[in-house]
């Protein structure tokens, strides 16, 4: 078992900044992630409202963060936890790799995407359906898809599937597009995306060699050859079943430290109970906690 004073748990934008700022107030701490480095940034096709970028994509900003680790010597330990308890002098967190003794975790997981429930939308995974346009959308140019949700997500990727998709097809069970007023701007003046405003998904067909076709709550038949649900976002982070943090809708409660009821247990970024998920606030929720962390380790001695 490795000891340290803090692990990062998730090394998006929240993460990366809590190592960033421990690293410069000489902490001791391990960055973990689980997949990929950088979040959802890979799926972000065009970032605008991050300060000191005109215009960026989430991949290019996700190797700007990479190369600024690099330039710090912080190095990312990948592992997917399994579990956390608690310790008398701290926690121990379990990872499918390591455990680690530690006296702080900042859990900074986000969120994953929740499945639309949709008839057929697990029986087509990987065979037309897909939950990333960035990821997936090159398999579909020149080919009809569908996008359904109403959310900045489903907005996002309907504008990037659009430059490459023959025709977006956004479903939309609500009677009006909800979200970022520039990106709803966007969708209703392209060309390319045709938006069906309260109408729902009844269920996605296919045959062996993937998805054909997706049946409305109107009983229309819309041919397609991809369907991307995007029904909402649920926490990552039930690796915290041991601890029972306080939640409300899903999401954790912290305070203005960003710390849970449990002392030594932070949280930041898309996992924490709040109105705004964005790139610059989760940034500034890591610079926050950093701060804080470093007063609680004082405390501690």
């Amino acid at each position: 078992m490795k000891k340290t004073d803090v692990v990062i748990i998730g090394a998006g934008i929240a993460g990366i900044t809590t190592a960033i700022y421990l690293k410069r107030a000489g902490i001791d701490f391990i960055l973990l992630e689980g997949k990929v480095p950088g979040g959802k940034l890979p799926q972000i096709s065009k970032i605008e409202n991050y300060p000191g970028y005109v215009s960026t994509s989430g991949l290019e900003l996700q190797l700007q963060l990479l190369e600024q680790l690099k330039h710090l010597n912080i190095s990312i330990t990948y592992g997917m936890v399994q579990s956390i308890l608690k310790e008398p002098t701290g926690f121990e967190v379990i990872s499918d790799v390591n455990s680690y003794e530690t006296k702080v975790v900042v859990v900074a997981t986000g969120t994953i995407m929740k499945s639309g429930g949709i008839k057929g939308e697990r029986d087509f995974v990987g065979k037309g359906v897909s939950y990333c346009a960035t990821c997936d959308g090159n398999f579909f140019k020149g080919l009809d898809v569908v996008v359904y949700g109403n959310n900045d997500i489903a907005l996002e990727e309907s504008l990037y599937l659009s430059n490459l998709a023959s025709k977006v097809t956004l479903i939309v069970k609500d009677s009006e597009l909800a979200g970022d007023p520039s990106l709803i701007k966007q969708v209703n003046s392209s060309s390319k995306i045709d938006v069906r405003l309260s109408t729902d998904i009844k269920e996605i067909k296919g045959d062996e060699n993937g998805v054909t076709e997706v049946i409305t709550s109107k009983d229309e038949s819309i041919p397609t050859y991809g369907v991307f649900p995007y029904s909402g976002n649920k926490t990552s982070a039930d690796f915290l079943s041991n601890l029972q943090p306080i939640s409300e809708n899903g999401y954790i409660k912290v305070d203005e430290t960003m710390m849970s009821n449990i002392p030594g247990l932070f949280a930041i970024g898309d996992v924490v109970n709040k109105k705004l998920r964005q790139l610059v606030n989760a940034a500034g929720e890591g610079a926050t906690a950093s701060h804080y962390i470093v007063s609680y380790l004082k405390g501690l001695k």
